[in-house]
């Protein structure tokens, strides 16, 4: 995201309280104002900006994946090294939740056919959706890039059904 955009979130949501990223300087809102005070003119074009927020392990690391692998239908195109899904995830987000027991690929973690996957498991089915919904309610807040935005939004627009 932009510096522009990265504000514009943080007061649409409210969100005063987070941390903001930029490689590796991490900014508390003040810091961050004072930054774009200064960088004004230019802030629509620092792009590589994210913010810091607290998610859940597995809400983070469906994010990294819905940002990276989006397009595919499934993971098996891809040589995914789970782990390094796991880093980033945790350099990106405050996680609670990091109970390792559950969530440690990609499908258990964000299935690309839920309802096959799920089957008749409704409750696994349940919590899933209730994962992606805030991510899908709030896409701008949490997810990097415009189609993987609209595509997680489209997500449980069909899941819902």
């Amino acid at each position: 995201m932009t510096l522009n955009e990265v504000i514009e979130i943080l007061e649409k949501y409210d969100k005063v309280n987070y941390s903001v990223i930029r490689e590796d300087l991490t900014f508390n809102y003040n810091q961050l104002q004072s930054f774009f005070k200064d960088l004004k003119e230019v802030a629509n074009k620092l792009n590589g900006v994210t913010i810091k927020s607290n998610l859940s392990r597995r809400r983070a690391l469906i994010v990294i994946l819905q940002e990276e692998y989006f397009e595919l239908n499934t993971y098996e195109a891809k040589n995914i090294d789970f782990n390094v899904i796991e880093e980033i995830s945790k350099q990106r987000f405050n996680q609670k939740n990091r109970d390792r027991t559950k969530f440690n690929s990609p499908q258990e973690t964000h299935p690309k056919n839920a309802f096959k996957y799920y089957g008749d498991d409704m409750n696994s089915f349940r919590h899933y959706m209730e994962a992606i919904e805030l991510l899908a309610c709030m896409s701008d807040f949490y997810i990097d890039g415009k189609e993987a935005r609209e595509d997680i939004v489209q997500l449980y627009e069909r899941l819902q059904v």
